[in-house]
C-alpha cells in the first residue's frame, strides 16, 4: 500500500507543477502585445535619427557652400511636410521611415552620419 500511495502523491504533485507551468506560458503569451509598441518605438527612434542627420548634412552644406544652396530649401520643405503630415496622422511611421530613407540616399548619408 505503501507504495501505491508514494505514486499516488507524486502523480498529484506533477500535476499541480504542469497547472503552474502552463499558466506561465500563458503569460507569457499575452506579454507578446506589448512588442508592437517596442517597434513603434523603435522606428520614431530611427526617424528622429534620420531627421537629425539630414539636418545636420544640410548646415553643414549650407556652411560649406553659401552661394550653392538650390537644394537645400528643397529639404528643408521636404522634412517639414514630412514632419507635419506624420503629426497630422497623414501619413504611418513606416511610411515615414521609408521616405526619410529616399531623402538619405538622395544626399549619400549612410548609416554611420547616422548615429
Amino acid at each position: 500500500m505503501d507504495p501505491v500511495m508514494s505514486l499516488l502523491i507524486s502523480g498529484i504533485v506533477a500535476a499541480i507543477i504542469l497547472v503552474m507551468l502552463n499558466k506561465q506560458q500563458v503569460s507569457k503569451v499575452s506579454n507578446n502585445i506589448y512588442t508592437d509598441d517596442v517597434q513603434q518605438l523603435y522606428l520614431l527612434t530611427t526617424a528622429e535619427y534620420k531627421i537629425n542627420a539630414l539636418e545636420n548634412k544640410q548646415q553643414l552644406t549650407r556652411d560649406k557652400i553659401e552661394s550653392k544652396t538650390t537644394a537645400l530649401p528643397e529639404v528643408e520643405l521636404e522634412i517639414a511636410q514630412l514632419t507635419q503630415a506624420f503629426n497630422e496622422g497623414k501619413i504611418h511611421l513606416s511610411e515615414l521611415n521609408s521616405k526619410l530613407d529616399t531623402l538619405l540616399n538622395k544626399f549619400n548619408i549612410d548609416g554611420a552620419e547616422i548615429l
